[in-house]
């Protein structure tokens, strides 16, 4: 910005290889890797950093109805529902649509529950998710739901999940 004889003058200067930095910004974004440890701290409890946060998982799997901490398949279920929820919100903020409120509930189950414990060879992974995404909006469903399928193949976790087990999924706009 120049002021010469009572008048402004303003510059822009354009980067000649403004095209090269975004190159270089998605190669960057390419090659990123998050980063997670975890130390065990006893008593079928483990903590977990990442970034400049910590938190306590507790054991793999639990059927108690209460316990000191989270198991880590309720982490995972946890954070496949985090990954939806928030995505969403951002998706419908990013597109200019009004969300009032958003929940998202996921059941998981394992195919054999007895490998996880030791007692029997069979296996051990998620044979299945339920999950049930509730949104309250004054928006049209039809808008919605275009904005939940769009979700749905950006979710990395629920696309990295869905190569490994069955899952049935479903919208409900209230």
């Amino acid at each position: 910005v120049e002021e010469t004889s009572g008048q402004w003058r303003h510059f822009l200067r354009r980067l000649a290889d403004e095209s090269a930095q975004l190159e270089e910004d998605k190669q960057k974004a390419r090659d990123y890797e998050w980063r997670v440890r975890v130390r065990s701290t006893g008593n079928r409890a483990a903590t977990a950093y990442a970034r400049n946060f910590s938190f306590t998982i507790g054991q793999p799997a639990s059927f108690d109805e209460s316990d000191d901490h989270p198991s880590a398949l309720e982490h995972v279920l946890a954070a496949l529902a985090a990954d939806l929820v928030n995505g969403f919100a951002t998706h419908c903020h990013q597109a200019g649509l009004e969300i009032d409120d958003l929940e998202c509930t996921v059941k998981g189950r394992l195919h054999d529950v007895l490998a996880q414990v030791g007692i029997s060879d069979g296996d051990p992974s998620l044979s299945g998710l339920d999950l049930s995404l509730f949104a309250t909006s004054p928006e049209k469903g039809a808008v919605l739901r275009e904005a939940w399928e769009t979700v749905r193949k950006r979710s990395p976790l629920l696309q990295t999940l869905a190569k490994s087990c069955d899952i049935n999924d479903r919208f409900v706009v209230m």
